[in-house]
């Protein structure tokens, strides 16, 4: 830790960072310090250049970020306030959210997401955990969007604490890694199910039925468990929730133009069923935590490059991605797999082999039918009187 700053207290910690209160003689004043628990050159890097392109954009939405930097322990960041408000998920254990505050937070979230698409980068960890909204009313609350460079961080190691710091992974970060623009909006479309349903659209009892559920897009319709919100709305979120990322919108400003539209594909309308029966479903989980996997910051905007993605700090390969993973074989084994040694023709004595076989078998099969039978048994005795030679009288 630098010398400037005197730490005071830890605030809060997950498996990805500590939050703390520090005095910082630089300012002479109280600031919370972030230190990023990894020693890795190459995701200091990544956080390195994560940071400073966030610096360029500021907006009310981000998490503000005073200063950064790199000492002896590692990377750190300095904000001057402590996280504003409470997290949604905390929000949400009260229950939904109403239509006014729905799209509030729908807004806000949209429009923090669009700033940071239109400038390449991708939060690819959005989750109700690292959304604050901060202010009494609906009408003055104040959404910002928190998390960066942390990932999927959980609060410890618990198979419950991983499960909700996955519960909103896209398919395609379940499958190879794979993080983009529309890896952000089905994220959102989590979030944002969950915030009309105050339960989240996949739950499970380990990662890999929660894997599972999100391929296979195994989750009730969001207009039986949000009888409230009208059809479009509903129809618009599991439009981003689409599990192919193609049927997607594209970025956050596309999904934003359909909901200040009010427009959405035309879903089948359902008719709303029980709360017991919505509730049974599948088993709520608890709504508390602080999920780890990073951010990701795309390359310089490129024309007709749609989709150009590139991942400063890796999603970690864990028990969310191994069961999918298809190890390709090396370039030596494909080559050795391809070369197949020529063959050589057969020579005279290779094609009379068989023949030869054939009547060897046969030979051997008569000896054992008709000789070896009669080498076992024995010479009958002579019968009297005969087979004996005559004697000569005298």
């Amino acid at each position: 830790m630098p010398a400037r700053f005197e730490i005071l207290r830890p605030l809060e910690e997950n498996t990805a960072s500590t939050l703390f209160l520090v005095r910082d003689s630089k300012r002479s004043a109280e600031v919370c310090l972030r230190r990023f628990k990894t020693t890795k050159p190459e995701e200091i890097a990544g956080l390195k250049e994560l940071f400073a392109q966030l610096a360029a954009v500021p907006n009310p939405h981000f998490e503000t970020t005073a200063e950064f930097d790199v000492d002896k322990e590692g990377f750190y960041t300095v904000n001057t306030e402590p996280p504003p408000g409470e997290t949604l998920s905390s929000v949400l254990e009260r229950g939904p959210l109403t239509m006014t505050e729905f799209e509030v937070v729908a807004l806000q979230l949209l429009e923090a997401l669009d700033v940071l698409h239109e400038q390449a980068i991708v939060h690819g960890s959005l989750r109700p955990d690292v959304v604050r909204i901060a202010g009494t009313a609906a009408a003055n609350w104040r959404v910002t969007l928190h998390g960066f460079g942390e990932g999927f961080a959980a609060r410890d190691d618990s198979k419950e604490e991983q499960i909700r710091a996955y519960r909103c992974t896209a398919p395609e970060q379940w499958h190879d890694g794979t993080t983009r623009r529309r890896t952000d909006v089905y994220a959102l479309g989590c979030v944002l199910y969950e915030a009309l349903s105050a339960r989240p659209p996949f739950d499970g009892r380990a990662l890999k039925e929660l894997r599972l559920k999100h391929l296979g897009h195994d989750l009730p319709p969001l207009q039986r468990l949000a009888s409230h919100a009208p059809g479009w709305m509903c129809a618009w979120v599991m439009h981003l929730l689409a599990v192919d990322p193609e049927q997607r919108p594209r970025k956050a400003a596309a999904a934003r133009e359909m909901f200040e539209r009010r427009e959405a594909p035309n879903l089948p309308e359902l008719p709303p069923i029980s709360e017991t029966s919505a509730t049974s479903h599948t088993p709520p989980i608890s709504l508390a935590a602080q999920p780890v996997s990073a951010p990701v910051v795309l390359p310089t905007v490129q024309p007709a490059l749609l989709h150009a993605t590139s991942s400063t700090i890796p999603i970690a390969v864990g028990p969310h991605v191994a069961p999918s993973v298809t190890r390709r074989p090396s370039a030596a084994a494909v080559q050795r797999r391809a070369y197949t040694p020529p063959r050589k023709p057969p020579t005279a004595l290779a094609q009379n082999k068989k023949p030869m076989l054939i009547a060897a078998a046969a030979i051997l099969l008569m000896l054992a039918i008709f000789i070896l039978p009669r080498c076992g048994q024995k010479q009958p005795a002579p019968v009297k009187g005969k087979g004996k030679p005559a004697q000569k009288q005298k």
